[in-house]
């Protein structure tokens, strides 16, 4: 594998990370909420708890992944599953947008440690394994993301790198930041639906002409 087909890997997959961490919620607002209180230690620790339960789990993706593709069967059967998924959050998020519902500036386990509250929001996070099932199926069947172990690790520096720059730019950016996000909550949505919508009706395509359109074999002779 090339430097520029790693530094592509890099690119899209730090891009996918940021531009998915950006969208207010509880995480985010969690690392802004330490930092406005100048818990910048609280802020860091909430923030790597966070990244760590994400990386863990795209980890857990591409070995289930890795193992599935030697079964037909059953990888088929994940990657219906990932992209019903990945439809079904661009249905929910599109349906936010059409509805302007604003965002509700909630933050559970506020008395709790800055590390074990990052585990905990982290790992309730029902998004975390079928999006990133969901871009890994993508980025594989583009040959984007490739079976070593290497682009694997490259691949996870890249979204922690791009959900870490997200929330340094949410304890940076604080108040005024949290405020533009929150006027521009209804756009978000629709840009975020429409990239889910995207990526799903992507990932149904590549299912539906791997299965459906297969070249026929030759008769023998």
């Amino acid at each position: 594998m090339s430097l520029a087909r790693y530094t592509k890997l890099f690119l899209v997959a730090f891009s996918i990370s940021f531009i998915g961490s950006l969208p207010i919620g509880t995480l985010n607002t969690s690392v802004a909420n330490f930092a406005l209180n100048n818990n910048f230690m609280g802020a860091f620790q909430f923030g790597a708890a966070a990244i760590l339960v994400e990386v863990v789990l795209v980890r857990i993706a591409l070995i289930v992944i890795d193992k599935l593709a030697h079964l037909k069967r059953l990888f088929l059967l994940l990657s219906i599953a990932a992209c019903i998924a990945i439809l079904l959050l661009a249905y929910r998020t599109l349906e936010a947008a059409f509805h302007m519902k604003n965002f509700a500036d909630v933050l559970p386990f506020v008395g709790m440690n800055a590390f074990y509250s990052g585990l905990a929001l982290s790992l309730l996070n029902p998004l975390h394994l079928p999006f990133w099932m969901g871009w890994t199926a993508v980025l594989k069947g583009r040959k984007v993301l490739i079976s070593t172990a290497r682009a694997y690790n490259l691949y996870i520096i890249a979204i922690g790198s791009g959900t870490c720059t997200s929330f340094i730019i949410y304890g940076v950016a604080g108040n005024y930041l949290m405020a533009a996000l929150k006027a521009q909550h209804n756009l978000i949505n629709w840009i975020l639906g429409f990239t889910l919508l995207m990526t799903g009706l992507i990932l149904a395509y590549k299912l539906i002409t791997k299965q459906f359109l297969k070249p026929k074999a030759a008769p023998a002779e």
